[in-house]
């Protein structure tokens, strides 16, 4: 009788456990989730912030060219510079979640333009790692190829056309 009761307390102990370990991991993620969105909003706030700058200074670029005499080319650099401000307020003002919904948003009404840009970005990468290990590869020692490589085996006699019995 006595082992029966042993049981019951150790599997309710058991399940305690598991419960307390449950609830500690879900804290570290509430906790991990928290730290990443105030991540995130700092860096979209700063960002915002960076290209509300640059947009002021485009437009001081904008005012010399129309003192120039340079409408055209103001006018183009000044559309850029009103969508980089629109930009950098969203950002400015936007959280990690909002924009996260705005881009899933946008990728549902654009399938064909993320999978684009998800195959070109695929290809630039590649081509990144394929130019960046030519000059890390021929930037190694030689004496370290050596070492990596397995010892060269000797050609059989037949193959050279030293066997026995070959006519030369």
């Amino acid at each position: 009788m006595g082992n029966i009761t042993d049981e019951r307390t150790s599997q309710s102990d058991l399940e305690q456990v598991k419960e307390r370990v449950a609830d500690v991991a879900e804290q570290a993620k509430d906790q991990t989730r928290s730290q990443l969105q105030e991540q995130i909003d700092t860096r979209t706030t700063q960002v915002g912030d960076q290209m509300s700058a640059g947009a002021e200074a485009v437009r001081r670029t904008v005012v010399q060219l129309r003192q120039e005499g340079n409408d055209r080319a103001a006018g183009v650099i000044e559309a850029v510079a009103d969508r980089a401000e629109r930009l950098g307020t969203y950002l400015t003002g936007a959280n990690g979640d909002r924009i996260l919904r705005d881009a899933e948003d946008f990728a549902r009404r654009q399938p064909w333009l993320m999978a684009t840009a998800g195959a070109l970005t695929g290809f630039l990468a590649s081509r990144f790692v394929k130019a960046s290990s030519g000059t890390r590869y021929q930037s190694r020692p030689s004496s370290e190829w050596k070492a990596e490589r397995p010892p060269a085996r000797p050609a059989s006699p037949s193959a050279v056309g030293g066997g026995v019995g070959d006519i030369h």
